[in-house]
């Protein structure tokens, strides 16, 4: 079976300069971490878990950080057509 990781892995791999091996190892953690907490396995509190114990465990990057410049799109667009329509 092949191990499954989130999109925003490699994202924030890259934002930080981390390894891919390295990544995986912490996201391995991250998974770790979230069952520990005795959540229901599978669940999307358990992925939501997860996810943050993946972000918080990044060197130099925050968890507000891994959020709030994550890329987005549609803000990106709405931004844009705003600046036309001006």
């Amino acid at each position: 079976m092949k191990p499954m990781y989130p999109q925003i892995l490699s994202w924030l791999a890259g934002k930080t300069g981390t390894p891919d091996h390295t990544a995986h190892r912490l996201w391995r953690q991250a998974v770790r971490d979230a069952t520990a907490e005795g959540v229901v396995i599978e669940s999307p509190e358990y992925w939501q878990s997860a996810v943050g114990h993946l972000r918080a465990s990044f060197p130099s990057i925050s968890p507000a950080m891994a959020v709030s410049s994550a890329p987005r799109a549609s803000t990106d667009l709405a931004a844009r057509h705003r600046l036309q329509m001006a």
